[in-house]
């Protein structure tokens, strides 16, 4: 479920956008995470493309958004990795591209 991305079908993968995720939504692969205490959905379009960025290794790793939540702790978003795989991070560890940034574009 966590495939691969190809880098020109990034904006082709499953998402949840305009409501929280759903534990169904996780097992389909449209969302990352669900937060059973409650969150609220950060209203942006998606998928979004995504570099996020790991100060501590100096890394910046390509990423599509595929869903964004408001909770307790801030904005969590949730991410599928082009080559494979997701995760979750707070919103302040990403930059967000409409399209494929330059420093990656085909």
């Amino acid at each position: 479920m966590w495939e691969e991305i190809e880098l020109e079908n990034w904006n082709n993968v499953p998402f949840t956008s305009g409501k929280s995720a759903t534990e169904k939504d996780v097992e389909e692969g449209r969302a990352v995470f669900h937060i059973p205490s409650g969150s609220e959905p950060y209203e942006t379009e998606l998928p979004l493309f995504a570099i996020q960025i790991d100060n501590e290794k100096n890394i910046r790793v390509p990423c599509v958004v595929i869903q964004i939540e408001n909770c307790s702790e801030g904005t969590a978003v949730g991410v599928r990795y082009l080559d494979g795989g997701n995760g979750v991070g707070m919103a302040n560890e990403f930059e967000f591209y409409s399209g494929i940034p330059e420093e990656l574009s085909l």
